[in-house]
């Protein structure tokens, strides 16, 4: 099974990350008041920039869990993505070893967050990996759309870091529990559930746009596609 951090780690580089970025940036909180405070739950998140995990792990009213690609476990970062509790992924195949470990996650009451786009880009949810509908479903955990804005701006390279001061934003909403019809281990039921997990997170992320003057990019950076996978069909 792919190794986790202990969630004593990942609270104290939290804690630490924490006023690093609160001064050097002007990050915005909202809907945190809707969120559960126990019991698993699960994050789905736009993704703009680099800084979109860390933004959101400080935002998060308690310690986070984010499922990331296999990329951020090679140095140099390898070692602040374990402390920070990140659960390494393959994006490029069903990885059954990172599904695993995020379940133990949830079965134990934690948080977990994910990108379900799978790569930085503009936000906008046009499409989803169905990673986040599989959990879901097979665990019964209710599900937080968020949206990070202000991360990285039109023009900026997806891995750059926005201008000090620059405003950026969480928002969270409701959370909500997918409905199934079918067996949840079959392909075209957690890809209609991962749809619904789209539908939902596309239109929180423009009311969020909306409601905090924070627009997305205009661009949708040159970056190579991460190919679109669910999970094995295992009936």
């Amino acid at each position: 099974m792919t190794p986790i951090g202990s969630l004593r780690s990942a609270s104290q580089s939290r804690r630490l990350l924490a006023p690093l970025l609160r001064s050097w940036y002007r990050p915005t909180v909202l809907g945190v008041e809707a969120l559960p405070r126990r019991g698993a739950v699960i994050f789905v998140a736009n993704h703009l920039g680099f800084l979109d995990a860390a933004l959101l792990s400080v935002s998060s009213p308690r310690p986070l869990r984010t499922l990331a690609p296999d990329e951020l476990f090679e140095p140099p970062l390898d070692r602040v993505a374990k402390v920070a509790g990140h659960i390494s992924m393959d994006p490029t195949w069903p990885d059954l070893a990172a599904m695993a470990a995020a379940t133990q996650v949830l079965r134990a009451g934690e948080a977990l967050a994910v990108f379900p786009e799978g790569r930085r880009g503009d936000g906008k949810v046009a499409s989803i990996r169905h990673e986040a509908a599989y959990l879901a479903l097979t665990t019964d955990t209710p599900v937080v759309p968020t949206a990070i804005l202000g991360t990285r701006q039109t023009g900026m390279a997806v891995d750059a870091l926005p201008r000090r001061k620059a405003r950026m934003a969480v928002v969270f909403d409701q959370p909500f529990t997918l409905s199934s019809h079918g067996d949840v281990y079959r392909r075209c039921v957690v890809a209609a559930a991962g749809e619904t997990i789209r539908q939902r997170l596309a239109d929180h992320v423009g009311r969020a746009s909306y409601l905090t003057g924070l627009r997305l990019p205009d661009d949708r950076p040159d970056v190579p596609a991460t190919p679109e996978r669910t999970h094995p069909d295992v009936r």
